[in-house]
């Protein structure tokens, strides 16, 4: 009997599994996707297509602070044979994003992050233009969870020291990611 009462006490004393912190949420890592035309003048056009391109890795340090590294390209679509302008701008940077109301599936968020950007240029009528600069951009937005917080849809808007796709400092993007 004393044996059994042992045993009791010991599994209670030192249990197999440590209970989790109830800061750090169990989905710590997320990647996050983008791939779409750029909304522009030329979304309609049947002939020129602005592409944007983007893929993140981000860990979760506590539920409200998110850090990881992204890589963001922007690229014609021709679809005719003379294509006047042929170019590639890639990003490649490390982020921080904090967020607000870490625990509810709507989450307001800021986000920051250091980049190197690097762009060529071919234009028919000018000579060739290459370009490498290091950049940084903040971002407020949203992120909207799926109920089981799996899948989340970034809504936000970018401000930067260098020029984006539209030939602006600032730009409406948007992310799909996968919590795991």
């Amino acid at each position: 009997m004393l044996i059994i009462c042992f045993c009791f006490i010991y599994t209670t004393v030192f249990p197999q599994e440590q209970p989790r912190s109830p800061e750090i949420s169990s989905l710590k890592n997320q990647i996050g996707i983008q791939l779409n035309p750029f909304v522009d003048e030329h979304l309609l056009d049947l002939y020129f297509m602005n592409v944007v391109c983007a893929i993140r890795y981000g860990f979760k340090l506590s539920n409200s602070i998110t850090t990881g590294s992204e890589i963001y390209s922007t690229f014609p679509v021709c679809l005719e044979n003379n294509c006047p302008v042929h170019y590639l701008n890639f990003r490649i940077g490390l982020f921080t994003r904090y967020s607000f109301l870490a625990q509810r599936r709507f989450q307001i968020f800021a986000e920051v992050a250091p980049y190197y950007s690097h762009s060529h240029t071919e234009v028919a009528t000018i000579p060739e233009y290459k370009s490498s600069r290091f950049g940084i951009y903040g971002a407020p937005g949203i992120s909207i969870y799926s109920r089981n917080k799996k899948f989340s849809l970034d809504l936000y808007y970018k401000f930067s020291n260098l020029t984006f796709i539209n030939g602006k400092k600032s730009v409406f993007s948007y992310k799909i990611n996968f919590n795991f």
